[in-house]
């Protein structure tokens, strides 16, 4: 896995746990906040377009056969 699947697998499991789990967790005088959903969807869609790019980029240029009528292709 490349690293911007790794990162864009991060943001969605912290996207599920705040859906499931809140926003923010109270036990007793202590209070943990997590980071805002607005923020974690524009990092995962920027993490997907990387994700993307470089899946693409893996695949490699697909191989061009340009024929001409006088002569042989390339």
């Amino acid at each position: 896995m490349s690293e911007a699947q790794q990162r864009l697998a991060d943001v969605r499991a912290s996207i599920k746990d705040i859906l499931e789990n809140g926003q923010s967790v109270r036990k007793g005088d202590r209070q943990l906040d997590r980071a805002q959903l607005a923020s974690l969807r524009m990092l995962e869609e920027q993490y997907a377009k990387q994700a993307a790019a470089e899946q693409a980029a893996a695949r490699g240029r697909p191989r061009v056969t340009r024929l001409f009528s006088r002569g042989k292709g390339i």
